[in-house]
């Protein structure tokens, strides 16, 4: 399970070389926001993401390219890039929709035919990233191809908004973001997908990414994405089942084998849901 995804701007080879050094389960190399705006830091970006991906020393089962947007010029520079470098798959900006996934991956398959690379890149889709977006989520209905994950981001879509913050004074989501990571968590489920959470950006905060990832694995998020090595551990350990959940995982699974239908273990009644739940505990230890 890919419990820590890893942003690292790929303009700057020595964050990259200690973020592929990490213990994150996904590194992603970003090929968008995190690089300048300056003329040339793009292409200069590329050009470093080629010689890492050419390195014969790194598990490029980690590596994911996060690209420009559908929109901008210089997808068409990104994706040959990340496909011919070996990335396991690529991550989409600004998507809007299922139409976006599947034109991503006409543009994948495109680009594969072109290197003759053989498996296929997935995609992980950042779905909240403009109000379009956020409408269009209840439009992934079902399983589409290559894609991996739906992850969502409350920064964007902030700016997108018009907003001048997307917390509270308590440090939670307020309603437009709430309401956004929660139909991204639904979205990915109906598109049978990883949900990825959104960053915590107060990275020194680890107490408030420690509240935020149990909270959000909670609500049934499968990972979080990072914006700083040391946040890293805190989510794993977030995001990994209590021992007192693998105990009732445990104990429910045997009281169950003995018969089925709706029973009462601990003074709550408990039926099939609760027997699926007990085995995602159990699988994701």
């Amino acid at each position: 399970m890919k419990r820590t995804w890893l942003f690292v701007p790929a303009d700057d080879e020595a964050k990259v070389a200690k973020a592929l050094a990490s213990s994150a389960d996904a590194v992603i190399l970003d090929l968008e926001d995190g690089v300048g705006r300056a003329p040339g830091r793009k292409a200069g970006a590329r050009t470093i993401l080629t010689r890492v991906l050419e390195r014969n020393d790194i598990d490029r089962t980690r590596c994911y390219v996060r690209l420009n947007a559908l929109a901008s010029h210089e997808i068409g520079l990104d994706i040959p890039v990340a496909v011919a470098g070996g990335a396991t798959g690529v991550v989409l900006p600004k998507c809007e929709g299922p139409a976006d996934v599947m034109r991503l991956a006409e543009l994948l398959s495109e680009a594969e035919q072109r290197c003759n690379r053989g498996n296929p890149a997935s995609i992980v889709a950042i779905a909240t990233e403009t109000a379009r977006g956020v409408q269009l989520l209840p439009t992934f209905l079902h399983a589409l191809p290559r894609l991996e994950a739906l992850m969502w981001g409350a920064e964007d879509l902030c700016s997108d908004l018009g907003g001048f913050s997307n917390r509270g004074l308590d440090g939670s989501y307020l309603g437009p973001y709430a309401t956004a990571r929660d139909s991204c968590l639904v979205a990915a489920r109906a598109a049978g997908a990883l949900a990825i959470d959104a960053v915590y950006t107060a990275f020194r905060d680890i107490d408030g990414l420690r509240r935020e990832s149990e909270m959000h694995r909670s609500l049934g998020f499968d990972a979080k994405a990072a914006i700083h090595p040391a946040q890293l551990d805190t989510i794993k350990q977030s995001f990994r089942p209590t021992p007192a959940q693998i105990d009732w995982a445990l104990r429910l699974m045997e009281f169950f084998a003995e018969g089925d239908g709706a029973r009462a273990l601990d003074g709550a009644m408990i039926d099939e849901p609760h027997v699926r739940l007990a085995r995602k505990i159990l699988e994701s230890r």
